[in-house]
């Protein structure tokens, strides 16, 4: 795919020993240089710059190259020294659609940084690339201590959701994307904590919203009528029918959206009438749904059940089938037990079309209140998107109450086997210590349990345990489309 790769660092460093260190300091200082130069780094210290180049590899991709895939995760920082790449993104309707097409100066795999693991672009490159790239760990690592790369690749990273965001919804996303920049800058960032009603019905319409993260629900006289989510819009009945809005819109979790002004939407329909005419299309289809549902009782029951329980919070659930499972079955029960010491996941009768619903860890993508409940950070995401418990946690027990979907509890930690020698010593050392200790012991003795679909492991335990097939990884879209 590329020609041979070394660290950057390296690939610059004296090739003998008979170079001088002041050759070096002096290489070491081109190295930075080529780092400042680009758009992306001004204004970032010296300092950092130097760590940078310390850790980094330069790569080089031939036309065609992909260098991300949008179905993987993103591993490195790449920052483009020479050549261009095209970013593009499959929208709701799973049309490919080009983001832009970025050159020298710029970089990529900023979303992983600041949480967002589950929507990615595909870059594959124009022309011959060269991209130096630093590892996301790494890159971590020195945002703490340098505020002035986080607030550059903060920036970037705002910029790519718009645009990423923009992309993903079909109204835009047929938009060249000159069309969609010049939208972009007429939009006005909106932030809902959980909870806040974001449109209230019977209130007069002023802008199309569209959902850049988080979800939220849509409630008519007290009864949820529909889901949305990253990607999706609302608000756009009352623009066009210029009635006050038939419903209100909740967040469902902490919400980041977009508006854009009644009077900057009315230009674009006036400019596109084919977007006007599809805009139209949504509104009725959206009214068709409405009734149905306030019709379907089981319909309204499933939903308020997705909600209740969680089942949209994250991207997959574990699910079996009835019809290949006997009730009474708790294989997959005992082997998650088995490898984790204890169980993670149950079955308690959660059933939605003909499939029973495992009551376990949503994975939540947003929002997730273990995660905001946690003092020490000791909730973190893998690559695969799912939350895992690292060894930073404290036993405190404040994620527990936090999770509204009872899916976390405390287990107790085993004090690890010591050898009579190691027990000789620890006596000893007792004999030593004053007789009112100083402090008091705070080794662990608990720690915050949950499923984390296996961290660590190439399998998962439950799914392969199952003898007939029964269980599933599943989308949540497969269980309960919207």
């Amino acid at each position: 795919m590329g020609a041979k790769t070394a660290p950057f660092d390296q690939q610059r460093k004296p090739a003998s020993s008979s170079d001088t260190a002041v050759r070096y300091r002096e290489r070491r200082q081109q190295q930075m240089q080529a780092l400042a130069q680009l758009d992306c780094l001004k204004g970032v210290t010296p300092d950092t710059l130097a760590r940078l180049a310390a850790c980094a590899t330069l790569r080089a991709f031939v036309p065609g190259a992909i260098i991300v895939n949008e179905q993987r995760p993103i591993t490195f920082l790449s920052f483009i020294l020479r050549g261009s790449v095209s970013l593009t993104l499959h929208d709701r309707a799973g049309r490919q659609v080009l983001i832009g097409v970025l050159s020298r100066g710029d970089c990529l795999g900023v979303a992983t940084l600041f949480g967002d693991r589950f929507r990615g672009a595909t870059v594959r490159a124009e022309t011959v690339c060269y991209l130096v790239q630093v590892p996301l760990t790494e890159v971590r690592a020195m945002l703490p201590g340098s505020p002035e790369l986080e607030r550059a690749l903060r920036q970037i990273y705002q910029q790519r959701l718009v645009e990423s965001t923009l992309g993903r919804v079909p109204l835009f996303s047929r938009l060249s994307p000159t069309e969609r920049t010049h939208i972009a800058r007429v939009l006005r960032p909106m932030q809902y904590s959980r909870g806040a009603i974001v449109l209230r019905q019977g209130a007069i319409g002023d802008a199309l919203y569209i959902v850049m993260s988080g979800q939220v629900v849509i409630e008519q006289n007290g009864h949820v009528i529909a889901y949305l989510e990253e990607g999706d819009f609302f608000g756009e009945m009352s623009l066009l029918t210029h009635q006050p809005h038939n419903a209100d819109v909740r967040a469902l979790t902490p919400v980041e959206a977009l508006a854009l002004p009644v009077q900057d939407l009315e230009a674009l329909l006036a400019s596109r009438p084919e977007l006007a005419m599809q805009l139209r299309e949504v509104v009725e289809q959206r009214k068709a749904a409405s009734r149905a549902i306030r019709s379907d009782a089981e319909r309204q029951a499933q939903l308020s059940a997705m909600l209740e329980h969680g089942l949209r919070r994250g991207t997959h659930i574990l699910v079996r089938d009835l019809s290949l499972c006997k009730p009474e079955c708790r294989i997959c029960e005992d082997a998650c037990a088995s490898r984790h010491g204890t169980g993670r996941i149950h079955f308690s009768g959660l059933t939605l079309n003909g499939i029973e619903i495992a009551d376990a860890c949503r994975q939540c993508r947003v929002g997730a209140e273990c995660v905001e409940a946690c003092p020490e950070d000791a909730i973190i995401w893998n690559e695969s998107g799912a939350l895992f418990i690292s060894d930073a946690c404290n036993g405190c027990g404040a994620c527990v109450p936090a999770c509204p979907y009872h899916a976390v509890d405390m287990r107790s930690i085993a004090p690890p086997h010591q050898s009579p020698l190691w027990g000789l010593w620890q006596r000893l050392q007792r004999w030593r210590t004053p007789v009112i200790p100083l402090e008091t012991d705070r080794q662990t003795q608990q720690r915050a349990n949950k499923c984390d679909l296996c961290h660590g492991y190439n399998d998962l335990a439950c799914v392969s345990a199952c003898p007939t097939g029964a269980l599933r990884l599943v989308s949540v879209e497969e269980v309960f489309p919207l």
